[in-house]
């Protein structure tokens, strides 16, 4: 039998884990992380009974996805690798936007890192500048999360405490 995993914490949950909604999600937690979500209400609107038989012993729950496999991050200085590879080549942030067919103020903006380029400007960056924006490094770390346990809720979000009045 596995042991299963704390979707908030990544903690190993000994015994039964807690099944909690945190905003309209239904997880399943260990005990200390249980506060942070109200208890899963059991009522449904079909009877567990009336489920037809052959539906019942049939039904297998799907494989989680892994929402977390195409994130890939920036190299720090993404802005100042732009512009350098751009004035290399000998072109104006209107030539440029022109080639790649994206709006120069946007081009503008990357550079002076103000946005993050999405996937799709990222790509066409690379192709027509012919350099690496994306970090290999850190892609790996986050296929395997802090401790080699895989990547979990509380890896990217910190959890904010109720303050008692």
């Amino acid at each position: 039998m596995t042991e299963k995993q704390c979707e908030i914490c990544g903690a190993e949950i000994s015994g039964v884990p807690q099944r909690i909604v945190v905003d309209r999600s239904t997880m399943e937690v260990c005990n200390s992380c249980a506060r942070f979500g109200k208890p899963e209400d059991k009522w449904s609107l079909v009877p567990k009974k009336m489920v037809p038989a052959e539906r019942a012993f049939t039904a297998s729950r799907p494989k989680p996805r892994d929402h977390f496999k195409d994130l890939v991050e920036l190299v720090p200085d993404f802005g100042r690798k732009i512009r350098e590879a751009r004035e290399g080549m000998g072109l104006s942030p209107e030539e440029l936007g022109g080639r790649i067919k994206e709006k120069v103020t946007l081009l503008k903006k990357i550079e002076r890192e103000e946005i993050s380029p999405e996937d799709g400007i990222r790509k066409k960056l690379e192709k027509e500048l012919k350099i690496k924006l994306s970090d290999q490094a850190s892609e790996t770390r986050v296929k395997s999360g802090s401790s080699g346990r895989g990547l979990t809720l509380g890896d990217i979000a910190s959890i904010k405490r109720k303050t008692e009045k």
